[in-house]
Order: C-alpha cells, then sequence, then structure tokens
C-alpha cells in the first residue's frame, strides 16, 4: 500500500514561551520559521486575551495576519477551547477570517462525568449547524478529559458532519487508556493529529522534546496515514505536565507495558525541567533557549522517524 505524504504543520504551543516572553518574536516570525522548517501549514492556538499567539484580535490584525498565510502558502487550523456555541461561533468567525480549514476545541464542563458527556454533546448539536454554515467542521479533541473511546460516543450521538475529531497521540496517557485504542475508537471522525511525546515521571504525564519520550510515534502515524488522514500537527510538548485522571468510560485502565512504566529524570533541562513556570519568572530568556534545543531535537527526531518509517511529506 502506497501512503500518501504527510502535510505537516508546526504547532504554535511548540514555541509558546518564546511566543509569550520575547517580544521580538511575532506570529509572523514563527509564520516564516514555519516555511523554514518545511512545513505545510501552522496550528494556532487562540486561547486567551486578544488571541493569544495570534498576537492581537483586532480586525486589521486578523487580515495581516490571514494575508502573512497566503503570501506564504501556509495552511492554517484554529485551535481554541471550550464548547459553549456561542465561544464557537466566534472562533468559526476567526477561522473563516484567517482562512482556516478546521477549528479544534475540547470540553470546559466540569462535574460528575455523565453531565460532563450530556453538556458537551448538547453544545456540539447546537453549534455544528453553525459550523456547517461556516464551512469550518469543529473537531472535538481526546484531551485531558475524555479518553478516545468517549469521543466517540460524543460524537455518534452528535452524528453530524461538521462535528468530527482530533487525536491527540499522547493525551489517553493521563487517563490510563493506551493511545492505539484511542486512536481505534475515533478514527471514524478523525481529521487531523497531534503528534507529540510523553513520559511518566515524578508520578504523572509529562512532555519531553518528540522522539525521546514513549509513544510509538511511527505505528501511529502509519494508521493514520492508511485511514488517510495526513494533517499532522507537530506539536513539541516539552514543560508540560498532567496528573493522572480515573478513567470512567466502563473501560479497564491500562497500567502495565513500557508506556506507562515509570523514567527515570536524566538531568536534562532540555528533556524535561521541573517547575517550569517558575524558571520562567526566574529567567524567561533561559526557558526559552532551552525550548529552542527541545524544539531542535525534536524536529531531528521526526524527520528521522519519517524518513525511516518510509514516509514523505508533502
Amino acid at each position: 500500500m502506497t501512503l500518501p505524504p504527510i502535510d505537516l504543520f508546526i504547532h504554535t504551543y511548540s514555541f509558546r514561551f518564546r511566543l509569550m516572553h520575547d517580544p521580538s518574536f511575532s506570529i509572523v516570525d514563527l509564520l516564516d520559521r514555519a516555511v523554514a522548517d518545511g512545513n505545510s501549514g501552522i496550528g494556532l492556538n487562540v486561547n486567551g486575551p486578544h488571541y493569544r499567539f495570534l498576537g492581537g484580535d483586532s480586525p486589521a490584525h486578523v487580515k495581516m495576519v490571514a494575508e502573512a498565510l497566503r503570501d506564504r502558502g501556509l495552511e492554517v487550523d484554529v485551535e481554541t477551547s471550550s464548547t459553549d456555541p456561542k465561544h464557537l461561533t466566534t472562533l468559526l468567525d476567526l477561522a473563516v477570517a484567517l482562512g482556516a480549514k478546521y477549528l479544534r476545541t475540547y470540553t470546559r464542563h466540569e462535574g460528575p462525568r455523565a453531565q460532563v458527556l450530556d453538556a458537551t454533546i448538547r453544545d456540539l448539536v447546537e453549534a455544528a449547524p453553525i459550523a456547517e454554515d461556516r464551512g469550518v467542521p469543529i473537531l472535538l479533541e481526546n484531551h485531558e478529559e475524555f479518553t478516545g473511546v468517549e469521543v466517540a460516543r460524543i460524537l455518534e450521538a452528535v452524528d453530524h458532519p461538521y462535528a468530527l475529531a482530533l487525536y491527540d497521540y499522547g493525551n489517553s496517557m493521563m487517563l490510563r487508556e493506551d493511545p492505539i485504542e484511542a486512536l481505534e475508537a475515533m478514527l471514524p471522525w478523525t481529521r487531523k493529529a497531534h503528534m507529540k511525546d510523553h513520559v511518566v515521571m515524578h508520578g504523572m504525564v509529562c512532555g519531553v522534546p518528540t522522539g525521546e519520550g514513549v509513544l510509538p510515534i511511527a505505528d501511529i502515524t502509519r494508521r493514520l496515514l492508511e485511514a488517510g488522514i495526513t494533517r499532522i500537527g507537530f506539536e513539541n510538548v516539552w514543560g508540560y505536565t498532567c496528573p493522572f485522571h480515573p478513567r470512567e468510560d466502563g473501560l479497564p485502565e491500562e497500567s502495565g507495558g513500557s508506556i506507562f512504566a515509570p523514567h527515570d529524570d536524566p538531568q536534562d533541562p532540555a528533556f524535561f525541567l521541573p517547575d517550569v513556570m517558575a524558571e520562567v519568572v526566574r529567567d524567561p530568556a533561559r526557558v526559552i533557549e532551552l525550548e529552542e534545543v527541545s524544539y531542535q531535537r525534536a524536529s531531528g527526531h521526526v524527520q528521522r522517524i519519517l524518513r525511516e518509517a518510509g514516509f514523505t511529506t508533502r
């Protein structure tokens, strides 16, 4: 079987510290970096005031970024959180203004799991026709709240062609769900993926340079490509941590195997930096430098993994 080429996207999370703490580095600079590093597009997280990593929320700024994307031949997907229909309507309009193909989100509802599931379904039932009107499908991510099995149940209940899924390579870990199991459950709805890497350290899930963790990146990528899913966002999550959450989808928790085995901390700050946010306050320049080192390592690993697996990029 001949596999299609990957449409590799750079994700703003890979440069979140630089975008937040280096005034000289703008979203346009990141677009130039995306082109230089051979990406087809960019995954743009706009959570937060003034659309966060977009760098501004004025119509003039949004138009400028849209033109910069077109000038560089880059595709874009907008990423937010919350399934509130009013919020999603606003972000769908932003997606249209930027020329985005998809809007990624995840739930912000809290409370008993059954109530959260029901509320998320109600939201998406209301929001999906709005997404269809705008021509931008909503992608529900298996974030830190739902297993892939639960995402599948939600989308099956919503049953709308503009309510689909974004599969994350590693987010099932914090719910003790095997990543391949999550992928198989979500695959019928999946249109894009986030590539990342994790280990279990200090009793929690920790983000490390892609290619240096325990996730089966080549296997997951092959399964995606075999299903025709080529839009993959490279999201280097160095500095990310998340505690384990109880799995409540009625299936047994995964606890064995190499993925969930405790990993020794190598005391390498570009692999993992404990309490990175405290270090940002103390020395943001050091964090930005470590983020760049981590990204460079991860980028090299990704290219090697793809090459050794026989995958190509567009």
